[in-house]
């Protein structure tokens, strides 16, 4: 009889242990589905704002913008004014005016995300 009972003891201690090993192994898995979401979810935005970029950078108003405003060009019967100001003097840093860098988003964040040039909604 304390043979079965121990033997008894042991199954039960053996199936609790795989048990939560197994709900550890579940919730883990549950934990890391849910990264990848999240990362697809970014990717996946990341993705439309680089299908915007790309096409506003083949459109037609955007070539007219850079023949404007980098190469000066108008169109005929316009007239180009330019106007000239006074160039900023560049301060030498000192340990007071230091200031620490922050890590800079993708460059393309930077020119056509929230703050740049306005990003076209893409179509459907």
């Amino acid at each position: 009889m304390p043979l079965l009972l121990g033997a008894a003891v042991l199954l039960v201690v053996y199936l609790t242990f795989s048990s939560a090993r197994y709900v550890i192994h579940n919730y883990q898995l549950h934990q890391q589905e849910q990264q990848v979401r999240n990362d697809l979810a970014r990717l996946q935005k990341d993705n439309q704002q680089l299908t915007a970029v790309r096409d506003y950078l083949k459109s037609d108003e955007y070539v007219e913008d850079v023949a404007r405003r980098t190469l000066g060009l108008v169109k005929p019967g316009e007239t180009l004014v330019i106007v000239s100001g006074t160039t900023p003097v560049a301060s030498t840093p000192t340990p007071g005016n230091l200031v620490q860098r922050t890590p800079e988003p993708a460059w393309w964040k930077s020119l056509f995300g929230p703050g740049g040039a306005p990003v076209p909604t893409p179509t459907p």
